[in-house]
């Protein structure tokens, strides 16, 4: 369905696309593409609905801008159930098939889940199935003095990007690892495996809303009530407290235990 649309590439062009359907169209002529037709309620110039690779699976391409008004080819699908490696090398693949239609307008790729700018070599790698999970997940770190390190790109696996708050510089780097890790695990055994730091700790997942009632407000990455967080960040997204007993039937939230634990390792 098209709200599960959740994986998002795009193709940056030196111009806009005018029509659509007559790239999907050239893609499905060269045999890039299965079949295509019209998005429902959409100007068929616009969107094309299409399906590649001998799949009834779906994508949407569309003529887009983005923020910065560059023009965008983008492509939307769903590839949770494909994994990092067929799920991005699949939608590299129909990435790769429309820039044939459109060479030399090509000017780069965008990752809009990870919300990275990469090139054509990267695209060309992933179509080749030489993915690997820093590809589909970014690592951001942001803040002076205290630091908030986030993810980008793991909501399109069925599993939510994770955030660390309140971390100091020299422990930035064992967070980015710590949260590579994690996801690492999700991405093999889903939301019911067992997860833990690099070291071992057992920790599991607080949904950010739930976190930020155990954390300092001023710290970065921590949400206002009645502002927005910003574009890529209203996800499911999760914090990370360390595995303790559960008392009364109920977890205590060790964020805190975290931090202390990555800022040992550093």
């Amino acid at each position: 369905m098209a709200d599960r649309y959740t994986s998002q590439l795009a193709l940056t062009l030196d111009a806009p696309v005018e029509d659509v359907g007559a790239v999907v169209s050239g893609a499905v002529a060269a045999g890039d593409l299965d079949r295509a037709t019209p998005v429902h309620g959409s100007d068929a110039t616009a969107a094309q609905e299409v399906h590649w690779g001998g799949r009834m699976q779906r994508a949407v391409v569309r003529a887009v801008r983005s923020d910065g008004d560059t023009p965008l080819l983008r492509i939307e699908t769903y590839v949770g159930n494909d994994g990092v490696r067929t799920g991005m090398q699949r939608q590299a693949k129909l990435l790769q098939a429309l820039s044939r239609r459109l060479r030399g307008r090509v000017t780069g790729v965008r990752d809009l889940s990870a919300m990275a700018s990469r090139d054509e070599a990267w695209m060309n790698r992933l179509a080749v199935g030489a993915v690997e999970q820093g590809d589909a997940i970014s690592t951001v770190a942001d803040g002076e003095g205290l630091v908030w390190v986030r993810t980008h790109g793991a909501a399109r696996f069925d599993v939510p990007d994770l955030e660390l708050y309140g971390l100091h510089a020299d422990a930035v780097t064992s967070a980015v690892d710590a949260l590579e890790h994690v996801h690492g695990q999700l991405l093999a055994g889903g939301l019911k495996a067992s997860l833990s730091l690099p070291d071992g700790t057992p920790v599991y997942l607080v949904p950010v809303l739930e976190a930020w009632q155990h954390v300092s407000l001023d710290w970065p990455g921590v949400g206002r009530a009645g502002q927005e967080r910003g574009i890529g960040l209203d996800g499911p997204r999760a914090s990370l407290s360390v595995l303790r007993r559960p008392r009364f039937g109920r977890y205590r939230r060790d964020l805190a235990g975290v931090i202390r634990r990555l800022e040992r390792v550093t």
